[in-house]
Formats: C-alpha cells, structure tokens, sequence
C-alpha cells in the first residue's frame, strides 16, 4: 500500500489561492521515483537537524526544525527537507562515503560527515520523524546504506553560504 501524506499552507489574496508545499520532493524527482516500485513516500514529516563543527563564517552547534519527505522504493531510497534533495541512494551503492542512512520505528536517521567538504568539520544529523512498524521495516530493500552525500550542501546545513 502506498501512502502520501502531504501538508499545504494555503492563504488567498485578492481572490486568488496561493500554494506553499511544505516539505515535499522536488516534482521532476517525484515523477522518476514514480517509475519504481514505490514502498513507501512520506511528505510535510517533521525533520529535526543536529548540527555541530564548522563551516566558512559557522562554528558551533545548533538544532533547526523543519518539513521534508522520503521515499523508498525497490531500487533506491530518496529524500529532502523542504524542495532540497539530501538523499537519492541506490541501495546497491558501492565505494560511497561521506553519510550513512538508516531505518528504525522512529523513522529516517541521516548522519553526515562533514569533513567530506574541504572547508568544513563535524557531523550533521538528520532525523526525519515518522513512526515505521516492523512489518513495514521488514518490507524495504535496505535497512541501512552509505551514500555520497552532495558535498556543497555541507556549507547550506550549517547555514554559512556555499
């Protein structure tokens, strides 16, 4: 069974809708991931990033809130905080470096190397929260993978310019 969920802030101005989506998977992206066998995709799920080490003009640690999504399917796993892909992993990847997913009932764990970038240090940690029974685990192609994680998001994560 495939489920999305996906939150929409709405307002109306001068009789006209305008739309915002929270947290949803760029929609070139979402239409590729539609050509596997999509097990799961998840839209506006909350996402809490840890981050600490440095950057240009950061150095420190902080916690942001924010909105993202995920998508397993049978060949890779996909996944972004607001329109910003963070993730696009087979899970047959080999020789990457630089993050590690993984699935557990509380949901999506990314943890980021941040020395991956020449100009940076420490760890960036990603928690996107959705509850995942066991028999859903049970049904995903990978449980934990290595990806190459995009090195100039690193500066963007910590909020410095890239």
């Amino acid at each position: 069974m495939l489920l999305i969920r996906k939150w929409r802030l709405s307002n109306v101005k001068d009789s006209s809708l305008s739309t915002l989506e929270v947290g949803a998977l760029p929609d070139n992206l979402r239409t590729e991931i539609q050509n596997d066998e999509v097990i799961l995709f998840e839209e506006g799920i909350p996402v809490t990033v840890r981050r600490h080490g440095t950057a240009p003009g950061f150095r420190g640690g902080g916690i942001g809130s924010f909105s993202g999504a995920f998508a397993v399917t049978n060949r890779r796993l996909v996944a972004g905080i607001s329109k910003t892909v963070v993730m696009d992993a087979s899970c047959d990847t080999k020789d990457a470096k630089g993050a590690q997913a993984s699935f557990a009932e509380d949901g999506l764990h990314i943890t980021i190397d941040a020395g991956i970038h020449p100009r940076c240090t420490g760890e960036i940690q990603l928690h996107f929260k959705q509850h995942l029974p066991e028999t859903e685990l049970a049904r995903f192609p990978c449980q934990k993978i290595i990806f190459q994680f995009p090195v100039d998001l690193i500066p963007k994560m910590f909020g410095a310019p890239a």
